[in-house]
């Protein structure tokens, strides 16, 4: 046994040098003109595969900054044309450590290295794309031209044909004439109390004829356009049962208080369920007291909530972000570790939006498992942020908890993942088990070569 932990302990060591090889080398062949490192004189160097080389690469230890650009328009014609020819070599579906991979080739940040690949197996015309073929073709710029400074689609023509439909789709010139009648909210308010009053099953031609009925001034095919948008906006339903149709139109025609099963939420709703949350322990909500002061049931709140935080919350985060990577990146700097509090009193955003809208993230460590320096006090010291900040329903935002414990976000997710029991059976376990098992090790010590909550029974 002694021998093995032995033979571990060096493996791991050669590794580190090895690692902290491949990032100097890869240091020292950077190309400032191009933004990314020359991996071609780092491979002659070490005689070892391209792969390899990425995947011992260690950017914690690296002192290049990494490139930022998270919009298409952002890459230049060459970072592209070689993104699209180093990600040929994975399958369709790029991992969390081929993102890591591709981020350490290209000198791009892995989320936005993640965008640009999307981009190269499915290219799809976006606002910024459209804007700036725009604005080559007010410069008079060919086609041809313009396919060679944005090669994302596979041929001319197809770029062609994306850059029209979306100008037809998107732009109100090439949308009918009745699109630009204006309603006021009156005008609003009414057609939706008429589609609540008159709507039943398979009565929409009738309701939409009481519609043109009540507005004669309007075109009919506005009319019909806005019946459309606010039938769909209020996602009235066909169901066979016509007297629980009739029940719901009731209940939203009259004033008093609706039962437990109401199928809309207006404003007033939404701002008691967020005052309610707030009321309690974000790890104990009492779910059933809101449900009753809501006159709904658990499911359609919870529902409801987690619908209001996506909105809610990520555009808020989304605004400052580049404000709290600004301030985190100075505290880091003066400080090689950041506060969090003085973060959250800089930029006026609570502490949990801060460590979710930071973007800046150089020096973080890495998290591999290791039997060895495995530390259950930072394993619970993520456990105990993950249960304060993202009780369910929640999702965990890891973002947040790679900010919080300045490790890498990849590492955090896999971490938790193994601290939850969970554990992945690729072929590369499994031999290792059964090479493990093969030099007479026990199958609670393989369990623990492998995860530190992990079971004597599932590696057997």
């Amino acid at each position: 046994m002694e021998q093995i932990v032995a033979l571990d302990d060096d493996r791991l060591q050669k590794r580190r040098e090895q690692s902290a090889r491949v990032t100097q080398l890869a240091d020292q062949a950077f190309d400032s003109q191009h933004g990314r490192c020359e991996w071609d004189s780092v491979i002659k160097k070490l005689d070892m595969p391209l792969m390899e080389c990425l995947g011992l690469f260690d950017a914690s230890l690296s002192s290049v900054p990494v490139r930022s650009l998270p919009k298409i328009v952002d890459w230049l014609p060459d970072d592209f044309l070689l993104l699209k020819d180093f990600v040929q070599r994975f399958p369709d579906t790029l991992t969390a450590d081929d993102q890591r991979l591709v981020s350490a080739f290209m000198n791009v940040k892995q989320a936005n290295c993640a965008m640009a690949y999307s981009m190269c197996i499915r290219p799809r015309m976006k606002a910024d794309l459209f804007e700036l073929i725009t604005s080559y073709h007010d410069k008079d710029m060919s086609w041809k031209d313009i396919y060679q400074q944005i090669p994302v689609f596979a041929s001319i023509d197809r770029l062609q044909g994306a850059y029209w439909h979306f100008k037809a789709k998107t732009f109100s010139g090439h949308k009918p004439a009745t699109s630009r009648v204006r309603w006021t909210s009156a005008e609003t308010a009414r057609f939706h109390e008429i589609v609540r009053l008159h709507y039943s099953h398979g009565g929409k031609y009738n309701c939409l004829r009481v519609a043109e009925c009540e507005f004669p001034d309007k075109p009919l095919q506005s009319v019909k356009c806005k019946f459309e948008k606010i039938f769909h906006g209020q996602r009235t339903i066909a169901v066979a049962d016509m007297k629980r149709v009739k029940a719901l139109v009731d209940e939203h025609d009259s004033t008093e208080e609706t039962t437990a099963n109401r199928l809309f939420w207006n404003s007033d709703d939404e701002a008691r369920l967020l005052h309610l949350v707030t009321l309690y322990d974000p790890r104990a909500v009492d779910w059933a007291t809101i449900s009753s002061e809501l006159r709904r049931n658990v499911s359609a709140c919870k529902h409801k909530y987690r619908q209001l935080r996506k909105q809610r919350e990520p555009k808020r985060v989304t605004e400052h972000a580049d404000t709290v990577s600004s301030a985190v990146k100075e505290l880091y700097t003066q400080n090689q570790s950041v506060d969090w509090a003085r973060v959250s009193e800089s930029v006026g955003l609570s502490e949990r939006e801060c460590l979710e809208a930071n973007q800046f993230g150089d020096g973080k460590a890495r998290w591999i498992y290791d039997p060895d320096t495995f530390s259950w006090d930072m394993a619970n010291r993520m456990t105990a942020f993950i249960e304060t900040n993202y009780s369910p329903p929640l999702p965990v935002n890891y973002t947040a908890v790679s900010n919080y414990m300045w490790i890498e976000r990849d590492d955090c997710f896999k971490m938790a993942g193994l601290l939850r029991g969970e554990m992945t059976w690729t072929k590369d376990v499994l031999a290792k088990v059964v090479e493990l098992r093969g030099q007479g090790m026990k199958y609670k010590d393989i369990a623990r070569q492998l995860s530190p909550n992990l079971t004597a029974e599932k590696p057997s």
